[in-house]
């Protein structure tokens, strides 16, 4: 019995000494580059919370995350905002969005909706880019967009911009639509 204790040492060592780790898997990951996605999440929830109180809630039907671009590609969005009070502020959804990680803006495009209970308004367009740090929305230089407010008022233009901080919204050209003026 002692004996086949001490065999058994040297066929251990030697089994190990001969195992050698194979890396060429990583190093073909990292040779694929920045075009191949680090995850990709499907059914991806995203909630920010601040002090306690959910500020912002993401959905997506698919997320890829890219590190080295700093960028993740959505799916079938869904975005909502809460205020203080867990209220509902703002809902949006687009079939495309696109996260800038390093600054949070973000690019929205297909079929993209974002309405405001708190400005009881709506947006409607293809295409939005969102600036974090300056809060302001932009669409593209061509792209239509339609601003619809609850009491009736409806304007189309193209070249929007908007600031949330000063909630003033601008259309370069081809404006059209029907303002109804409301007394504070």
């Amino acid at each position: 019995m002692q004996k086949n204790k001490f065999l058994f040492i040297p066929i251990l060592i030697s089994l190990l000494l001969s195992c050698s780790m194979d890396y060429s898997d990583a190093e073909i990951a990292e040779e694929l580059g920045e075009d191949i996605p680090d995850n990709i999440i499907e059914s991806f929830s995203y909630t920010s919370v601040d002090s306690g109180q959910i500020v912002f809630r993401l959905y997506s039907k698919k997320a890829e995350n890219y590190n080295k671009k700093k960028k993740t590609i959505l799916e079938e969005v869904v975005f909502r905002e809460y205020n203080s009070k867990d209220e509902l502020v703002t809902e949006g959804t687009a079939e495309k969005g696109l996260i800038f990680n390093d600054s949070d803006d973000a690019e929205l495009t297909g079929s993209l909706i974002v309405y405001s209970a708190e400005n009881e308004s709506e947006i409607s367009t293809d295409y939005l880019y969102w600036d974090d740090s300056e809060k302001t929305l932009s669409g593209s230089k061509d792209g239509k967009v339609k601003l619809l407010r609850d009491s009736g008022t409806e304007i189309t233009g193209t070249g929007f911009t908007g600031d949330l901080k000063t909630k003033i919204f601008n259309f370069e050209r081809d404006v059209h639509g029907i303002y109804h003026y409301e007394e504070d």
